[in-house]
């Protein structure tokens, strides 16, 4: 799992002149853990970085130091661990492909004592935990540590079959991924832990060709013929391994799924228009992995990038990656879960945005108000040993108790992470806090004179967020637009905005009066499409995506919105109806009384919202949360 530390951040000029810069901000509430969501732990053990505490072959340690990770798992939240059992071509289990690994025991080669096997024992003891275990593997390191080549095991694979070998520039030893005995090595070493361990998963993680110097011309030469250039050579040998993988664990008949952690970013739009509006490190172009291939083709079961970069970060910014990819994964079966780089909480730099655990909390925050985010991956448990902070702040974030599995993540829709509100928000006996009165301004419309929501309209009016219609209408009860609803909520929420047209929606015409109300609040990750990059300007907006829209605002720009308790839906009918990313707002909203239902006790989250009740919605959240 790469832990190299990127350069100091470069805050962005300015996500919207009118929110405070995020890194100061105190913690932002997070929504409550969702239901379904998945919650790893990465537990490397390349250079005894997490396990064991230190390399030994006695047993007793070995199991001591387990089970301090797994009941720290389970106490704070996690649901699933990532257990690293082949760091470079050795093992934490018993093989009979590979050397125990110097990792475990000191010398590779060397077993544990009294035939003690990690990966048994951590499997059953995860399991009577009520988590899963899921295998992490490096495909093609042989080695971690330039010095390690000399030293490797006599029956080391590497050397009796060294054809099969690349020593690269950096000093270590790799498989070579042309080479079709490393690929049917790399099969093998999969099927036997399938075929010896009840683990929950397969996982390999970013390292695939380590960069475009790779010595494997000869390779080429040999087995290259009908490709146009070593570049897509190296593609589909990289597609090769996790096909193969792929086809190994769906075809094993066991309940077992299969996943990849690259790293964060496909390729930046400067390399192709389908890129992330991104300056970063390519996993296409350097590592000769199309990931985002991987998902379209349905050749993994779940996507975990290594999104290891703070809010507001200018060359590879955190929001601007999820969104897009849940846009990748959106329309597929894949989950996404989102790699999360703990391991840089705690900075000791004040104007760090990684002091303290800030940015952990609004990251988690914007995750789980995001369709298409079915959890995360934290990097890595020893993060959570040394912060007590931070373990803090992810025990009450992960609300433990909540439980789940990677076969129980509930599908997310394709459409929008964006959700809804009652019926007419004025109607109906609310539950929690009475929402605080309009304070009567602005324009008089001519049709809304006697409206349930005159004084809303007004107030919202008075702000210049809204001017009617030419003829003095205002339509209060028509449908509100999505394009039109971001208007709104933009205007309100940041009159004075900074509006950054760059890297829109592909649907949003540059003319369009909206134009740089939608690239401002898919900039900030306000705004996330329907997939594919597309916002759907003209479709009508539900009352559970303005919700979740108008929740996200306040949450991304370091509002304290309270977090709803969980029953606070209980007393709607329809309750069942909401979608799994709009519970939480709803939750919120609802506790608040800046949604009431309807009389009737309906939320009706997917009926489309009409302009009042959108306006009436706004003005409630605002004046709650910002101020009058």
């Amino acid at each position: 799992m790469r832990k190299t530390v990127k350069r100091s951040p470069v805050r962005a000029a300015a996500i919207l002149v009118a929110f405070a810069i995020l890194a100061l901000c105190p913690r932002t509430p997070a929504f409550a853990a969702p239901q379904g969501e998945f919650r790893g732990v990465w537990v490397p053990t390349v250079l005894s970085l997490n396990y064991p505490s230190q390399p030994t072959t006695d047993p007793e340690t070995l199991r001591r130091d387990a089970l301090r990770i797994l009941d720290d798992a389970k106490d704070m939240g996690f649901n699933a661990v990532f257990f690293q059992v082949r760091p470079a071509a050795d093992a934490l289990y018993a093989s009979s492909i590979f050397p125990w690994s110097k990792y475990l025991t000191g010398v590779q080669g060397v077993a544990p004592a009294n035939g003690f096997d990690p990966l048994a024992f951590m499997v059953q003891a995860a399991h009577e935990r009520g988590l899963e275990l899921h295998a992490w593997l490096n495909p093609y390191r042989i080695t971690a540590e330039a010095q390690d080549n000399a030293s490797l095991s006599a029956n080391h694979p590497a050397r009796l079959h060294p054809e099969w070998t690349v020593t690269h520039t950096d000093g270590r030893m790799y498989w070579n991924p042309g080479e079709p005995g490393a690929q049917r090595l790399i099969a093998d070493g999969v099927r036997e832990i399938i075929g010896n361990y009840a683990v929950d998963g397969i996982h390999i993680d970013d390292y695939f060709y380590p960069d475009a110097n790779f010595d494997d011309a000869a390779a080429f030469a040999a087995y290259g013929a009908g490709y146009p250039s070593r570049t897509e050579w190296r593609n589909a040998n990289t597609e090769a391994t996790v096909k193969n993988i792929c086809d190994i664990v769906r075809g094993s008949g066991k309940n077992i799924v299969f996943g990849v952690s690259p790293i964060g970013i496909w390729a930046n739009n400067s390399t192709t228009p389908l890129g992330s509006n991104t300056k970063g490190g390519e996993a296409l172009v350097q590592k000769f992995a199309d990931t985002r291939g991987w998902v379209k083709r349905g050749i993994v079961d779940y996507i975990a990038p290594q999104i290891y970069w703070n809010i507001g970060y200018e060359i590879a910014e955190y929001t601007t990656l999820v969104n897009w990819w849940a846009d990748a994964v959106a329309g597929t079966n894949v989950k996404l879960y989102i790699g999360q780089a703990a391991y840089r909480t705690g900075n000791a730099d004040e104007k760090s945005p990684w002091h303290g655990v800030d940015e952990i909390s609004r990251q988690l925050a914007f995750n789980r108000g995001k369709a298409n985010v079915g959890g995360y991956i934290m990097y890595a448990y020893k993060s959570f040993a040394d912060n007590p902070a931070l373990r803090a702040l992810v025990k009450e974030l992960n609300d433990a108790g909540v439980s789940v599995g990677q076969g129980s993540v509930p599908e997310q829709p394709d459409a929008t992470a964006e959700p809804g509100t009652g019926a007419q928000p004025g109607a109906g006996a609310g539950a929690g806090a009475q929402p605080v009165a309009p304070a009567p301004a602005g324009a008089v419309f001519t049709d809304t004179a006697g409206h349930w929501a005159n004084e809303y309209i007004a107030a919202v009016s008075g702000r210049g967020v809204i001017k009617g219609y030419p003829d003095g209408t205002f339509l209060p009860d028509n449908n509100v637009k999505r394009a039109d609803f971001i208007v709104m909520l933009m205007g309100l929420f940041a009159p004075d905005g900074a509006r950054d047209a760059s890297g829109n929606f592909l649907d949003i015409a540059p003319d369009a009066y909206y134009y740089g109300a939608v690239a401002s609040a898919k900039r900030l990750g306000v705004a996330t499409g329907i997939g594919d990059n597309m916002f759907d300007p003209d479709a009508p907006l539900t009352r559970q995506d303005m919700c979740a829209m108008i929740y996200r605002a306040l949450v991304l720009t370091g509002k304290p919105v309270a977090v709803g308790a969980a029953g606070a839906l209980e007393g709607f009918s329809d309750r069942s109806q909401v979608a799994t990313y709009a519970v939480a707002p709803l939750n919120s909203f609802v506790e608040q009384g800046i949604v009431t239902g309807s009389d009737e006790g309906l939320l009706l989250p997917s009926k489309t919202a009409t302009r009042a009740e959108t306006v009436t919605v706004l003005w409630r959240a605002y004046t709650r949360f910002v101020g009058s």
